[in-house]
């Protein structure tokens, strides 16, 4: 049920219970861009024009207007205002108040939200190699395409070589079919769940091996349909997503000197883990962010600078057998029936525009980090 965004419907104030006001006395996000590239951005109460950078619009032309130019602060969805805004916002108007109000928005604008929504895999590529080639510390996709896959995964590999640290939301089909963003497969990518006011995961958050981390997503202020004012709904793993990338922009504004990999590897360690006990689950990843528990505890080991946190262990090789008549290991089969076949399958789903625009796809096995 959408509801119009009144004190009598106001969302958990999770911003309180992250300590927000205190980690800004520490870090605010200053010094970091984070590129949204989404479906673009409007100019709107509750989001300082200043804290909204210039961006790009990547939009395809049409066939029959070839020369057509869109601008990146136009934005008929609402869902990229309303990621910019989770980030950013000043909190006013019926807006949120942004995670990392000091913090930079660079719009990149997709076709998403509109008829030719499409051809926003292809585009959002285009923009996040725009956005590593201008400044892009942070890059957030809170939305999923299975069709160019290809080229995201290139541009997302583009973007890592360039030092930007890449957030993917999982998916909200949690309560369907579970099918997981692709994206957040890719090496290096952190794969965003969502939970709810209590803490728990959020029933239609997508889950898997992808799933690294995870943040509020339930009852937010986002935009209403076609981008006209604020309402309270569930934000899904797309707001989650950017507040995953806004608890980066603290840590990272503290520490201007730290790569990627060293404020990946922080969130992950002061993340608050499952409370089964697991060190990570399909559900919630390695657990909640918590930028606070290293902005005003100190806690969070950054580790080395070139080393992806999520790469696996190395494998020791066993030591020779003596015995000659040893038998070779056998060769796993896959799921295509003959050694050395691709060990998965991706069903070709297109992408799904919603509160939190995922990807249809079943990763049957994890094949995770570079």
């Amino acid at each position: 049920m959408v509801m119009p965004a009144a004190a009598d419907t106001d969302p958990p104030d999770y911003l309180t219970v992250m300590k927000a006001q205190e980690m800004w006395k520490v870090a605010d996000g200053s010094g970091i861009t984070v590129a949204v590239v989404d479906s673009g951005f409007r100019e709107v109460p509750g989001v300082p024009s200043e804290s909204v950078l210039s961006g790009v619009s990547v939009m395809s032309p049409p066939a029959e207007q070839p020369d057509k130019k869109y601008p990146a602060h136009d934005d008929v969805d609402g869902h990229g205002t309303s990621m910019t805004a989770a980030i950013v916002g000043d909190g006013t108007g019926g807006a949120p108040k942004g995670l990392a109000p000091g913090a930079k928005v660079m719009p990149v604008r997709t076709s998403l939200g509109t008829t030719m929504g499409f051809a926003a895999g292809a585009e959002g590529a285009k923009g996040i190699r725009y956005a590593a080639d201008n400044g892009a510390k942070i890059i957030n996709l809170s939305w999923g395409d299975y069709f160019a896959f290809e080229q995201i995964k290139s541009a997302v590999q583009y973007a890592q070589s360039k030092g930007a640290l890449v957030f993917a939301a999982m998916g909200n089909e949690g309560e369907g079919n579970n099918a997981n963003n692709l994206t957040a497969m890719i090496p290096g990518v952190i794969g965003v769940g969502a939970i709810d006011e209590k803490g728990m995961p959020l029933m239609l958050s997508s889950y898997g091996p992808d799933t690294d981390l995870s943040a509020y997503g339930s009852k937010a202020r986002i935009r209403c349909t076609d981008n006209k004012g604020w309402c309270v709904r569930d934000g899904g793993t797309s707001y989650a997503t950017a507040l995953a990338s806004a608890s980066a922009a603290l840590i990272w504004s503290a520490h201007l000197d730290w790569t990627a990999n060293q404020v990946a590897r922080v969130l992950i360690e002061t993340a608050g883990a499952p409370l089964d006990g697991s060190k990570r689950t399909d559900r919630l990843g390695y657990g909640v962010t918590r930028p606070r528990m290293m902005l005003l505890e100190k806690a969070g080991n950054p580790g080395a600078p070139d080393v992806d946190p999520l790469a696996p262990a190395p494998v020791k090789a066993p030591a020779p057998s003596a015995d000659p008549t040893a038998a070779a290991p056998r060769r796993a089969k896959s799921a295509g029936g003959e050694s050395g076949d691709v060990p998965w399958e991706w069903p070709a789903l297109g992408a799904v525009v919603a509160v939190g625009i995922c990807l249809g796809i079943a990763v049957l096995v994890k094949r995770r980090r570079r």
